[in-house]
């Protein structure tokens, strides 16, 4: 069975202007606070002070010129996870809301605080699968950094680009798990991912086409200056709440294909 992807994104509009509020405000509230957050870590690291040297510095013609980063303290550095640490769980809070949105079920800003909710699985389900996902990048990492020491030639780094792919194909085996969790909160961590792998299994090309189906949006918002910002957020939105509705298939397919054969006796 395949995804309709063009019913996929009708849906998906249709909840997104049915819903109230708007989801462009919810999601550019998520932007704004992230976005902070992102901020105030950078000024803790130093590196936000390091980026503007090194602008001024190119504005002046030393285009070679880059700034060292200060290392931060160690109240600094626990300072910046905790920061990256609330962005996580935003970022799950944002999920729930769009899962709610999708199932036109009573969804709003305070969404984006449920995360908190449920600090620790929340924070899990981002990390474990983004660790087994690097873990993969090592196939590319390791060959290709021996054969650029070896020969001094940085085309290795182009070249070795396919060792990238089962990379993203874990990524892609992965990307169900935080509604798994979601709906079975009975369910570890772990159990989550293995079950987001177990029905991705066949399914990976098609969110891959999901995905690129978007294509369009990111070249247009590329291309306009100022406006292009904005449209991002509103194509997050739009994008997150598709994926909901391919959960909700793919949650679909599997319970159908798991299912218990019908006892013809009892009938």
């Amino acid at each position: 069975m395949t995804v309709d992807r063009k019913e996929l994104k009708r849906q998906a509009r249709e909840a997104m202007r049915l819903a109230r509020p708007n989801p462009y405000w919810v999601a550019l509230l998520l932007f704004v606070i992230t976005t902070i957050l992102g901020v105030l870590g950078m000024s803790l690291s130093g590196s936000l002070a390091a980026y503007r040297t090194m602008i001024s510095a190119a504005l002046e013609g030393e285009l070679v010129y880059v700034p060292a980063v200060s290392r931060a303290g160690g109240l600094g550095r626990l300072l910046q996870i905790a920061l990256e640490i609330m962005g996580m769980e935003m970022t799950m809070g944002f999920t729930i809301y769009t899962l709610r949105l999708w199932r036109r079920q009573e969804a709003g800003a305070g969404n984006l605080f449920d995360g908190f909710g449920m600090f620790f699985r929340a924070l899990l389900i981002q990390i474990i699968p983004a660790f087994l996902a690097s873990l993969w990048s090592l196939l590319y990492v390791l060959p290709v950094s021996v054969m650029v020491l070896r020969t001094f030639n940085e085309l290795w780094l182009l070249f070795g680009l396919p060792l990238l792919i089962p990379m993203l194909m874990a990524m892609y085996a992965y990307r169900l798990a935080p509604f798994i969790m979601l709906d079975n909160p009975g369910l570890g961590c772990f159990k989550c991912v293995a079950l987001s792998r177990e029905m991705m299994r066949g399914h990976r090309w098609e969110l891959f086409k999901l995905e690129m189906s978007f294509l369009g949006w990111a070249l247009l918002c590329a291309v306009i200056p100022i406006a292009g910002l904005l449209l991002a957020i509103w194509v997050s939105a739009y994008m997150q709440v598709t994926l909901a509705g391919f959960y909700e298939a793919a949650a679909g397919r599997y319970a159908s294909y798991y299912a218990p054969p019908v006892d013809q006796s009892e009938e």
